[in-house]
């Protein structure tokens, strides 16, 4: 057996054996530094907090960076807001009541912290942490550096720090003015007007919108007395209507860091008894890990399996089942989105989008489910029903155009015509709407910039790679449609491989085996010969670098707008795999045709 069948055989093993015997694949998000943070701020001043908070405080401590801050995952950059979240902790875990966090109990375990003043950052630490962000801008202008105009993430973390008592240095402790009076109220507009009214957060960030503006309103009001009389006769009318929003499981979106703010923010406000801190509680004890730390987010099973199926072909009838059953068939309480969505995981906090959707279809149409069955039907209606004006498609909410992550996406729009083609719908309006959005979207280089992953080494943090392979994709299944801009992306694609022969997020960046596997596939499938060189190299990158148990190493890749980083320890299996299944297609295809393929999968001389 070649080489490449062997790596082709080793991989699709490690896939098969990551498979849960319900037919998913559930994969493994990073366990995150700025989510232990947020989660131990969150209950730092709670004796009975059912969390280990003495591993959660070890986990922190062990994941400093030698430049003195923090990564989103151990193996990340350090960035300002993990670094500041880890100096909010750091200042909660100081100011918190003598008896906790230091003689905290897991889950009712015996053993406890044997040290009850035990620091969670040893001074030095903590010096060259407050150096880092000092060097950055500190709380205030650091933070507008980062998100400019998007309150959503920016206002959580100052109210976090107001809410710790954060003190860098020797300068002023952290201040409640200092954090935006969000509009809280506005969360009780009509959900069809929501676009229209140019919120300050994105939409998934309602549940924060409420829970952080009512920590403003109560520490804080508006000297404005109209507006704080009427904000405080609201109060308990929001709270109810994020009430409604939030799944079982306590969660908002299965997101840890978002669901603590929630929280800290109603114990700001003095509401830190009512419904929606007591669900957030249970689910931030239930996410907790047995390292001590927390992930950004539960699971992504949806998304893992619809990619494992697309890409390696990897579907069984069980999957299919599964699959099918979690498609939603309700309006949704989150985003009050029709029925006919996936979201991204098997979760009532899962809120459907564009992209789960999508895949979700393309993996279903190759597990052999036909085009006209009624999940496939009402899937199709759903993603039309949300393509925006623009031709593209948001993630979650249709006209939401203020901030970049409610705006249309190449590749999200990719993906979905790539799912609509699948569902024979080239002849449609809003297809054709789609490819126009595209044509535009793309840049004067060739490349697209996309909105869900990131490459931490480019300058803006753009995973070009990613956004230029997914809709080369698109123009794979519809050459005729993609026409106008395939041979622009193909020539930016091959211009920045790597002198290693694979391919990072842009340019220059490090060689991964996410993009590997993404760039291999995208040039296999749009008119690569099988003497390719590029391909060859890229392949021999894969098979070099696979590990022993068949899988690769992952490397982070950024969340929503870029500016959140995870890694998932499945993502460069199916990417890879991906890649050299297209690969060794086309060689088989030549050889079937009597042409044997000139490639040659020889060692690559390394720069």
């Amino acid at each position: 057996m070649s080489p490449l069948h062997t790596a082709l055989a080793r991989a699709r093993e490690a896939l098969n054996a990551a498979r849960h015997p319900d037919g998913y694949w559930e994969g493994r998000l990073a366990s995150s530094p700025l989510a232990t943070a947020v989660c131990l701020c969150a209950l730092a001043d709670e004796k009975d907090a059912k969390i280990d908070a003495a591993s959660a405080a070890a986990y922190l401590r062990k994941t400093q960076n030698a430049d003195g801050g923090w990564g989103d995952t151990e193996i990340s950059k350090s960035n300002i807001a993990a670094t500041l979240l880890v100096l909010c902790a750091n200042a909660k875990w100081e100011n918190s009541e003598p008896g906790f966090p230091k003689d905290n109990l897991h889950h009712g375990a015996q053993s406890k912290i044997q040290n009850p003043k035990s620091e969670l950052l040893a001074p030095d630490a903590l010096r060259r942490a407050e150096a880092y962000v000092s060097a950055l801008g500190g709380l205030k202008d650091g933070l507008k550096k980062v998100y400019g105009k998007d309150l959503t993430f920016q206002v959580p973390i100052r109210m976090t720090a107001a809410y710790a008592g954060l003190r860098i240095g020797d300068g002023p402790r952290a201040e409640w003015r200092d954090v935006d009076a969000l509009p809280f109220e506005l969360a009780l507009a009509p959900r069809g007007l929501m676009g229209a009214l140019r919120l300050p957060v994105v939409s998934y960030a309602l549940p924060a919108l409420v829970c952080v503006g009512l920590s403003r309103h109560a520490q804080r009001p508006s000297w404005f007395l109209p507006l704080r009389w009427y904000r405080a006769s609201i109060a308990a009318r929001a709270l109810e209507a994020i009430l409604k929003m939030q799944p079982q499981s306590g969660g908002f979106l299965e997101a840890t860091p978002i669901t603590a703010f929630c929280l800290m923010g109603l114990k700001s406000a003095g509401r830190g008894d009512h419904p929606v801190a007591s669900n957030a509680r249970r689910f931030i004890a239930d996410s907790q890990r047995a390292d001590g730390a927390w992930p950004v987010e539960v699971n992504l099973s949806v998304w893992n399996t619809t990619r494992a199926i697309d890409l390696a072909g990897a579907a069984s009838d069980r999957s299919t089942e599964w699959l099918l059953g979690q498609q939603v068939r309700h309006a949704h309480a989150y985003t009050d989105s029709a029925p006919g969505g996936w979201g991204w995981n098997h979760f009532d906090g899962s809120v459907p989008d564009a992209d789960d959707t999508s895949g979700a279809i393309l993996a279903l149409r190759r597990s052999g489910v036909p085009a006209s069955h009624a999940s496939m039907q009402d899937a199709k209606q759903w993603l039309y029903g949300l393509q925006n004006r623009d031709g593209g498609w948001p993630t979650f909410c249709r006209g939401w155009q203020k901030l970049p992550f409610d705006r249309s996406a190449p590749d999200l729009t990719a993906h979905a015509l790539r799912a609509l083609c699948d569902l024979n719908e080239k002849n449609a309006p809003a297809y054709k709407a789609g490819w126009a959005y595209l044509q535009q979207a793309q840049r004067k280089d060739g490349a697209f910039a996309p909105l869900w992953f990131g490459c931490e080494t480019e300058a803006t943090e753009t995973n070009l790679t990613y956004g230029t392979t997914h809709v080369l994709f698109a123009c794979a299944a519809d050459a005729p449609s993609g026409k106008t801009v395939r041979a622009p992306a193909l020539t930016w694609l091959r211009s920045i491989q790597n002198p290693d022969g694979g391919f990072g997020g842009c340019k220059g960046a490090p060689t991964t085996a996410e993009e590997t596997g993404l760039a291999l596939r995208a040039l296999a499938l749009n008119g690569a010969e099988p003497g390719d060189t590029a391909c060859a190299r890229a392949a021999q990158w894969l098979i070099e670098h696979q590990r022993a148990d068949g899988s690769w190493a992952p490397a982070p890749i950024g969340f929503y707008f870029a500016v959140l980083w995870y890694y998932e320890e499945l993502y460069p299996l199916y990417y890879a795999l991906g890649g050299l299944a297209a690969w060794a297609g086309l060689q088989g295809a030549a050889m079937e045709r009597g042409s044997p393929s000139r490639a040659r999968l020889e060692p690559v001389a390394q720069a």
